[in-house]
């Protein structure tokens, strides 16, 4: 046997050995870790080093799907901008307040959350952050708004609301009160007793004087998580 050869029982055999199968919670963990990086050290501080550390993957699983931080954060508000709008199925049918009341009970859980945090940054740094920063803001939050405007403007058409009610600014009030609550109230404090009574409160302060009914819900709540899960599809 020459110097380059390899004996049989030394040869090591690849083809018929099945390689590592994929771990199908990296990626939910990654884009968790992505937006909880974000919200905590914003653009200047967010690493793909920081992400594998907190999502405890490796760096090769985390570059294998997205080359740089720029896609790893757009694909983690892609995912969360399918959360924070709700389905037109989970409230289709609802009477107009209780969807309402059912879309600020959600969104404004969502704020309460690590997620909300980062969603909060970057409203806020897409006015003043280098263009990769207006160009994630511009492809995810951008539409964020869409769900409360199209039911509000709807209600104004159907008579929901009085004439002289403007969906687009009370849309804004909305967004604008939630976000404040959020930022006013730490988020592991908040209960979902306490997002039930603060999104009947802020439903009763800036909708109810508007509407042509009193209203009529109950202050009760089903807020629904917005966690990345392992079972949320692929890009």
């Amino acid at each position: 046997m020459t110097q380059g050869d390899v004996s049989p029982l030394t040869r090591v055999v690849t083809h018929d050995t099945p390689g590592r199968p994929r771990d199908p919670l990296v990626e939910p963990r990654a884009l968790t870790a992505a937006l909880e990086i974000y919200g905590q050290h914003g653009w200047s501080g967010f690493t793909m080093g920081r992400v594998t550390m907190l999502a405890k993957v490796g760096k090769s699983s985390i570059y294998r799907r997205w080359p740089d931080r720029v896609e790893l954060l757009t694909a983690a508000f892609e995912r969360t901008a399918l959360l924070f709008e709700l389905d037109d199925s989970r409230v289709a049918g609802l009477p107009f307040q209780e969807q309402l009341l059912t879309m600020v009970q959600h969104r404004l859980y969502t704020y309460t959350t690590p997620t909300g945090t980062a969603i909060i940054r970057l409203q806020v740094e897409h006015h003043c952050g280098p263009d990769e920063v207006g160009d994630i803001w511009k492809s995810t939050l951008s539409r964020f708004r869409n769900g409360l405007r199209t039911l509000l403007s709807d209600a104004h058409v159907t008579s929901h609301l009085r004439p002289g009610a403007s969906p687009e600014l009370l849309a804004e009030a909305l967004e604008g009160s939630m976000i404040m609550q959020a930022l006013a109230v730490p988020f592991p404090t908040v209960s979902t007793a306490n997002v039930s009574e603060q999104s009947f409160a802020l439903v009763k302060q800036v909708v109810a004087p508007w509407l042509t009914d009193p209203m009529t819900i109950p202050a009760t709540a089903h807020p629904l998580p917005p966690i990345i899960s392992a079972s949320t599809p692929s890009r």
